[in-house]
């Protein structure tokens, strides 16, 4: 039983450094001066608290504005963020309503992209801060015409608490992960409040006839792009592209979303995202069962320690770089407390996922 944990742990630091590889790799080569077409997609339901300040940042972009096109597609609010919106009056706006037929970010997502004008599709999240670059940040790499999509990189508005900076560690651990992947040439996840892509490559692919599962519409599109157009992703590692986004101000909201982004992954068809899912999932389980079998056993507790620190030491080397992009190196302090607390948490989200219901933006989904 031993071996067996220890070949799981094994398999997981061979993964992690992957991503340490991958992470460590310079960006493609790209044209400054690169100024396409773009349409910017963003979904939206019950925003009004955040669309103002979203607003301002698409105002201040630091991009042609006779290249650039905003369409807000709102799905179903009952707020005032349309209201807000109309008063926006971008030069080349596009502002309308999901049929009542319709529902939820995928549906208001492929509507928007069907009337988008743009070359280049670049989305992002109503709840979301963007800085002045980003446009030109995320567009410049479609300059080399290989390239099908960019995926950005996200960050927390910082707030600081035990849980959220558990939370942030959570987060950006998956960013950094999908991070490495993508630049080590085996894209696996990505975010949708900062992906860009070519419009006519979603077409080509019938991306909007995917199934109907709740979210996910981000990382499907990626494993179509990686499936039919090999090596034509990248990860945009600059300051410039961030986009920094709100934490969850509770936890069952938390859990709430992280079910949420689980279950998704059951319709996954791409081998080393599923293939790394386990691993980790398994690697963290085995990690729990070890912790608590030498409570009882005292001959295994020396096991525990060296599976210990050897999670820990890769899991740090992992971090450091991923941290210190985002300037979060005070998060460094809390890895030790957050390998005990992780592996909890990651068993207990699986569990819930393909057990019980989430909800989102005020709607129930068995999955």
């Amino acid at each position: 039983m031993i071996q067996f944990m220890f070949i799981f742990l094994i398999l997981y630091i061979s993964i992690i450094f992957k991503y340490i590889l991958g992470w460590s790799k310079k960006n493609i080569k790209k044209k400054s001066n690169f100024y396409p077409t773009v349409s910017i997609v963003v979904a939206f339901r019950n925003e009004e608290e955040n669309i103002p300040n979203l607003v301002s940042d698409l105002r201040n972009q630091i991009y042609p504005e006779d290249k650039l096109e905003f369409v807000f597609i709102n799905d179903h609010s009952t707020d005032n963020t349309f209201d807000l919106l109309k008063r926006a009056k971008f030069k080349s706006m596009q502002l309308l309503n999901l049929n009542d037929t319709l529902q939820g970010k995928k549906h208001a997502i492929s509507k928007g992209i069907s009337i988008a004008k743009g070359e280049i599709i670049l989305t992002t999240d109503g709840d979301c801060r963007l800085q002045s670059g980003w446009i030109k940040s995320m567009v410049s790499y479609f300059s080399n015409k290989e390239i099908k999509l960019v995926s950005g990189p996200v960050n927390f508005i910082e707030k600081r608490s035990f849980f959220l900076n558990f939370q942030s560690l959570e987060f950006l651990s998956l960013i950094g992960s999908g991070a490495g992947a993508i630049l080590n040439n085996n894209a696996i996840f990505c975010n949708a409040a900062n992906l860009a892509y070519r419009r006519q490559t979603f077409m080509d692919l019938n991306h909007h006839q995917m199934h109907s599962i709740a979210s996910g519409d981000d990382v499907f599109l990626l494993h179509a792009i990686k499936r039919n157009y090999p090596n034509s992703i990248v990860f945009a590692k600059e300051k410039a592209a961030i986009v920094k986004t709100k934490l969850l101000n509770t936890f069952s909201a938390f859990i709430n979303q992280r079910k949420r982004w689980t279950a998704k992954s059951i319709v996954y068809k791409d081998f080393f995202t599923i293939y790394t899912s386990y691993i980790v999932l398994l690697t963290n389980f085995l990690y729990l069962i070890l912790l608590f079998s030498s409570v009882f056993d005292n001959n295994l507790f020396s096991y525990f320690i060296y599976f210990h620190l050897a999670k820990f030491i890769i899991d740090i080397i992992f971090f450091y770089p991923i941290l210190c992009f985002f300037k979060r190196k005070d998060l460094l302090k809390w890895i030790f407390i957050f390998e005990f607390l992780y592996s909890i948490y990651i068993v207990l989200i699986v569990i819930l996922s393909f057990t019980s219901k989430f909800n989102w933006k005020g709607r129930s989904y068995k999955k």
